[in-house]
């Protein structure tokens, strides 16, 4: 008897999900109740969903994020399609930062005076991180030892200015910092 190898299965095909034009539109759309209603923003909330030092639970970070009700959303639905969206980018970002992670920027468009503009950016990082605020303590607390890792975040979180094209790798690499610190009590709160 031959046993003949497997052929290679065909990849599975994309899943529906809503272009980035389309998925802005829908944060827009959720209005205030939203954390964030902008791409970048969005980039900034998934960043500090995944560098955070506790794991939050897709149900928990996605139903402040979509909406609760999107959970339950149909298949081929538009909101299915901006879940689908969205787990995308979180999935996308995370890979980079786990295997490319030189090749990590955050996400900043043009600010109006030049550079790049974080303002959006860290709206949505700062909202991710009240999803956890006594676990992001540690490092957010000025008075805490571990603060120094997250002061390097000030000028892109907490400053009024664009930010120089040139600065974006140091923050880049302040963000992953962070990434590292935090993986055995992220890892740790998984359980």
């Amino acid at each position: 008897m031959t046993i003949k190898p497997a052929a290679n299965p065909a990849p599975a095909a994309p899943k529906p999900m809503l272009d980035t034009s389309d998925l802005e539109a829908y944060l827009r759309a959720r209005g205030r109740v939203a954390p964030v209603s902008r791409l970048d923003a969005l980039d900034g909330y998934l960043t500090a969903v995944l560098i955070g030092p506790k794991f939050i639970k897709p149900q928990i970070w996605l139903g402040q994020l979509l909406g609760e009700r999107v959970l339950l959303a149909a298949e081929e639905t538009r909101e299915h399609r901006a879940i689908q969206a969205v787990a995308h980018h979180h999935n996308r970002l995370s890979e980079t930062m786990a295997q490319l992670p030189y090749l990590y920027r955050p996400q900043l468009p043009p600010h109006r005076n030049g550079g790049l503009d974080p303002m959006f950016w860290s709206l949505g990082f700062l909202a991710a991180i009240r999803l956890a605020p006594r676990a992001w303590k540690s490092v957010t607390n000025p008075d805490k030892p571990e603060h120094a890792a997250f002061q390097v975040l000030d000028p892109m979180l907490f400053g009024t200015e664009a930010i120089a094209e040139a600065d974006v790798p140091a923050q880049a690499k302040a963000i992953l910092d962070l990434r590292e610190h935090f993986k055995v009590r992220r890892h740790r709160s998984m359980r």
